[in-house]
């Protein structure tokens, strides 16, 4: 019984030679989808190289992940430069309308005061106007 040298298995990296071998005795799938009475210890080569097998695709490589990170930042920096000017824009917005409110709450005490005076003059005419029919 011989073994098979197999380069490219996954896991060991490109051209990484391993010895596999493959049961010589047949043996019965259990219920669980493990061998039941095969004899491990006669092992002959697998009939496949693993090179034809589909491999999973690889990821993305480091530059191309620097540079998305990169692409991300100026992104986040331009979205929170353009946040800074709305909160910018807006605080003056309310500043204006607090300008505005206090000269209307200011007008409105000038208003209040000159028309206590003149309910105090009503007042009073009508105070004096009573003790002269008197």
């Amino acid at each position: 019984v011989a073994n098979a040298v197999v380069h490219g298995v996954v896991g060991q990296g490109p051209g990484v030679p391993m010895t596999v071998a493959a049961p010589t005795t047949p043996g019965v799938l259990n219920g669980f989808g493990k061998m039941e009475g095969g004899d491990l210890s006669s092992l002959s080569p697998v009939p496949y190289p693993f090179d034809t097998v589909t491999r999973a695709r690889k990821g993305p490589t480091v530059e191309k992940v620097v540079e998305r990170r990169q692409r991300r930042m100026i992104k986040n920096r331009e979205s929170a430069a353009r946040s800074r000017q709305r909160k910018q824009a807006y605080i003056m917005e309310l500043e204006a309308e607090v300008a505005k409110l206090k000269e209307n709450n200011e007008a409105l005490q000038k208003k209040q005061t000159v028309l206590i005076f003149l309910a105090a003059i009503d007042i009073f005419v009508w105070m004096v106007g009573i003790y002269a029919f008197l």
